[in-house]
């Protein structure tokens, strides 16, 4: 919904059945999307896929910011959610900068300090796509609508040139950058709110495969496409190892460190406080239309604006300051680069003698930069990448898991793969078997975003109809906890029945 104004949730909660699950508000040249609900029906991704669609199209902005509206996670805190959420800018009317971004009113306080130590009690949860439950007791139309609604939602954010979902109907042209701050869990189809031109992690922010816990395979949002190629983008290393597989079949749960470091998120801002500063400055920065530095030129006679403006003289020019903002807000970025402010640089460097400092000593201010996604991948790799079938890898894991290690290395290294086996185990046979077929088929050459949207959602809606899906459901159980899967073990699936699944 868009909002106008203060709105009570419990009105349209009465109203509507349910509290709303994103809101739109208008700040100066951006708008800044509220996301309410980690869950969302077929009409509301409908309805946020047209509108972003409509505004990132717009030229009169500059971009679209969205997060999740930050709350306690436990409901506990002082602001809470009872009202349709409202921006920094709102809440300046009331509270100055140190109120709103010091130790008084610190919306991250809590955040930061549980996950400096290491505690994930209180869970933030971003986005997990729609609510699977609900799903079983749906009919086929109202699957297919729900799907394609998360398809349209996912190529809205993606932002193009052409939407080949329907490109008869559907074309459309993405001028202004759509930027993300999950703070939080993405998880399945969640991602589809990560897919735009930047993602801001935050020290909450995770992303995870949970639908083979649930006898479910990938949402129809591409990622058979994007887990396959993950640090190819910013020519990452993880772009040599397997960390897309691992996301994928072993339902590991990637940090911030991880995200960043594969791709799946573009910077890493150090605190969510500064969502505000990253308002205030999207609000004022001009639109796209006037991002410029060259004159167009003079209107002649006989002049037709098709004439006039086929080529963007100044398209080189737009976009940028809002790339120089993200590096700006944030400590560094999947490039691999260091940003440090200009304030800590001074602050570091003001007792030296600035002829005696070499360049590379001047943005050395957040030590080693670590992945654990990655860490793990370097050490599978020859079991993900060189077994040809799952089976293969379930084994080979299995015998990694069953080692008697002497030493601490080995030690560590035969927990590390009772994790994964363990992973793995409790997820579906039959949904983890059309995984991993998705991710073979997915990382061919010749395969596209779309394409591979396609198959997923077609596989996903006959996996609806199986027994596993079916169980899981009726039996309320929470995703990991559920064992009475048709199949005992991915051996146990036949080829048949996974061909069935992709005809």
């Amino acid at each position: 919904m868009v909002r106008y104004g203060p709105i009570p949730l419990n009105e349209l909660a009465k109203e509507k059945g349910r509290i709303p699950g994103a809101a739109i508000l208008q700040l100066g040249c951006t708008r800044r999307i509220f996301v309410l609900q980690p869950t969302l029906t077929h009409e509301e991704m409908d309805g946020l896929a047209h509108r972003i669609k409509m505004l990132m199209k717009n030229t009169s902005l500059n971009s679209i910011l969205l997060a999740n509206h930050l709350e306690s996670p436990n409901g506990n805190h002082k602001n809470k959610l009872e009202i349709l959420p409202i921006s920094a800018l709102e809440l300046d009317q009331d509270l100055n900068d140190t109120a709103l971004f010091g130790d008084e009113f610190d919306i991250s306080a809590q955040s930061q300090t549980d996950s400096n130590n290491g505690n994930h009690n209180n869970e933030w949860l971003v986005g997990c796509g729609y609510d699977a439950r609900k799903v079983a007791g749906m009919d086929k139309s109202s699957r297919e609508k729900l799907l394609s609604s998360m398809m349209k939602l996912s190529s809205a954010i993606k932002g193009s040139t052409t939407s080949t979902l329907e490109p008869e109907k559907d074309q459309y042209v993405s001028k202004i950058p759509f930027i993300s701050v999950p703070h939080g869990l993405l998880s399945d189809g969640g991602y589809a709110l990560a897919m735009g031109s930047y993602v801001l992690a935050t020290s909450e922010s995770r992303f995870r495969i949970m639908n083979p816990l649930r006898g479910l395979s990938f949402d129809p949002i591409g990622l058979s496409y994007i887990l396959p190629r993950l640090g190819w983008e910013f020519q990452q290393p993880s772009a040599s190892y397997p960390v897309g597989s691992i996301l994928a079949l072993t339902g590991f749960e990637a940090d911030a460190s991880d995200m960043v470091e594969t791709g799946l998120a573009t910077h890493f801002m150090d605190s969510v406080g500064k969502l505000g500063s990253l308002e205030r400055a999207l609000a004022s920065m001009v639109p796209y239309e006037q991002q410029r530095l060259i004159k167009e030129p003079p209107k002649r006679y006989g002049d037709t604006v098709q004439n006039r403006f086929k080529t963007d003289i100044n398209a080189r020019y737009r976009n940028v300051a809002i790339a120089g903002l993200m590096n700006s807000i944030s400590s560094y970025d999947a490039m691999g680069q260091e940003l440090a402010s200009a304030l800590e640089e001074m602050e570091a460097l003001a007792q030296e003698d600035p002829s005696l400092v070499l360049e590379a000593d001047r943005s050395q201010f957040l030590g080693d930069r670590s992945s654990t996604l990655l860490n793990i991948a370097v050490t599978f790799k020859d079991v993900f990448e060189n077994e040809s079938s799952l089976e293969g890898i379930v084994e080979r894991i299995r015998e990694y898991a069953a080692v008697d290690a002497k030493n601490e290395e080995g030690i560590e290294f035969v927990n590390v793969a009772k994790d994964i086996l363990n992973g793995m185990e409790a997820q579906s046979p039959l949904a983890l078997a059309a995984t991993y077929k998705l991710m073979q088929t997915g990382k061919n050459a010749n395969e596209s975003l779309e394409s591979c949207m396609k198959r997923e959602r077609n596989v996903l809606l006959k996996l609806f109809n199986k027994e596993d899906f079916k169980n899981w459901a009726k039996s309320g159980a929470k995703e990991g906890e559920f064992k009475a899967w048709k199949h005992k073990d991915v051996k146990d699936v036949t080829k048949d029945e996974v061909e069935e699944l992709f005809r």
